[in-house]
């Protein structure tokens, strides 16, 4: 799976002053946004096909789908948002138990997969595919939201930073 990945570098300058809060509060909104599309990808009633998006049908993957805008600490800024199933404290999620069933749904399963003595081989059974690999839904969802999450970020960014005001002595 490839991540898509965006860095920002800048030199701030003295007479600018950044909102770290209002950042975060946009890295909240990109993050909605995309669990929002992620689960109405998942959201098809009905059955699915090899290189579709995973249907619903008892919606715990869509309900799985979740954000989580990180603390700033000494190591990190704070100002990223990780959108996934099951998000470890994530916001609007709620977790599977048991298989973790998108990583199922992205690799697929053959028929007569068992974990033998040579398995690491290729053993694992050339009887074709008992569920075959899905479609990678969340990185579809990246692409769709490429251009707004450029635009939006590089705007509240740009909001962000503002200039420092000098009081004058009485």
């Amino acid at each position: 799976m490839a991540t898509p990945y965006l860095h920002v570098d800048f030199q701030q300058p003295e007479e600018l002053v950044f909102n770290r809060a209002r950042l975060r509060r946009a890295f909240v909104k990109i993050g909605q946004v995309h669990m929002r599309d992620a689960r109405r990808l998942v959201m098809k009633r009905g059955k699915s096909a090899a290189g579709d998006n995973p249907s619903y049908r008892t919606g715990k993957l869509a309900r799985s789908i979740g954000y989580y805008v990180p603390r700033a600490s000494k190591r990190r800024a704070g100002l990223m948002v990780r959108i996934a199933p099951n998000q470890k404290n994530g916001k609007g999620n709620r977790l599977i138990n048991g298989a973790f069933y998108p990583a199922i749904l992205f690799y697929g399963v053959r028929k007569g997969a068992t974990r033998k003595k040579g398995h690491h081989r290729g053993a694992s059974g050339e009887r074709g595919w008992r569920i075959a690999p899905r479609n990678n839904f969340m990185e579809q969802t990246l692409q769709n939201n490429n251009a707004w999450t450029r635009y939006y970020l590089a705007s509240e960014l740009r909001n962000s930073l503002r200039t420092q005001r000098k009081y004058k002595k009485r």
